[in-house]
């Protein structure tokens, strides 16, 4: 998975967790003071993954090593108060690296909140901690929890996607149960996102199986509404536009009810009381 084009500025966030000039400058004059102590915290910060027992699995030295590699660029980053887009979006490529390396989000933000921290440290171990320092300090941090809980909701995002994506090609199983007949047995509720992904599924296998006849077996549907009769119609018109006689077996009274509401003429759909009827009668056609 590639990162997403992200739609969030600096304005963006200067203005979600008011962070001010003032801040900022609050920050980089302070931070111009601890540079020395980045070596001290860095140390603190690995000390701290290595021996924290509920994520020993991911805090590896593999981690720690990636880590290692753009010291300073984040030290910097932070210390100096340097809120800019390429902040973001180095913060935003970390987050989707760590997520790639199935490290939870908790995991990631645990780690992150203690790099804080020891930064703080560092502010008290130099003298120059101040409530205004604390206050601009806490509200710039504020953003790359932001930003990599959003890179980890966007990914658990997609990831559901294809799990449905998945289930959806699932539960529209077309069969070829002979020549030029094929046979889509629908269970379950139908709404009109599932309707639509059947009506594809149905007209792209009429297409690559030439087919001549299409069943459509809807006795285990649970509830068949108007809506969903009318989503049946229009799937048998469109095999007929196809030049593919739809037949719909497993009718039973209250189906047969539903459609006789809807006004339909009978002889615009073929039904049949039972799978077995329908395709006998699907052979016979096809003979």
């Amino acid at each position: 998975m590639e990162l997403k084009q992200w739609d969030k500025s600096v304005e963006f966030y200067r203005k979600q967790y008011f962070i001010s000039d003032e801040d900022l400058a609050c920050m980089r004059q302070a931070g111009e003071q601890i540079m020395d102590q980045m070596r001290w915290a860095y140390d603190q910060l690995y000390d701290w993954m290595r021996q924290h027992k509920r994520y020993e699995n991911y805090y590896t030295e593999e981690l720690i090593g990636l880590l290692a590699e753009e010291e300073e660029l984040f030290w910097t980053d932070i210390v100096l108060g340097r809120l800019s887009d390429e902040y973001i979006h180095t913060e935003a490529v970390y987050g989707l690296e760590f997520a790639k390396m199935n490290i939870p989000l908790e995991g990631y933000v645990g780690a992150l909140v203690a790099f804080h921290e020891f930064i703080r440290q560092a502010y008290v171990r130099k003298g120059v901690q101040s409530f205004e320092l604390m206050s601009a300090f806490k509200k710039f941090t504020q953003v790359s929890i932001d930003v990599v809980t959003e890179v980890y909701q966007d990914i658990i995002s997609h990831q559901l996607e294809e799990q449905n994506e998945a289930l959806r090609e699932r539960s529209t199983p077309v069969a070829q149960i002979a020549k030029n007949v094929l046979l889509l047995p629908l269970v379950g509720f139908i709404d009109s996102k599932r309707a639509q992904d059947m009506m594809e599924a149905m007209l792209n296998n009429i297409a690559e199986q030439q087919a001549k006849v299409f069943i459509l077996d809807i006795s285990g549907v649970a509830i068949v509404d108007t809506a969903v009769a009318n989503h049946l119609i229009k799937m048998t018109k469109a095999s007929s536009l196809m030049g593919c006689h739809c037949i719909i077996s497993g009718v039973s009274g209250p189906i047969a009810q539903t459609i006789v509401e809807l006004g339909v003429q009978i002889d615009e759909i073929d039904t049949r009381g039972s799978m077995r009827d329908a395709l006998a009668a699907a052979l016979n056609r096809n003979l």
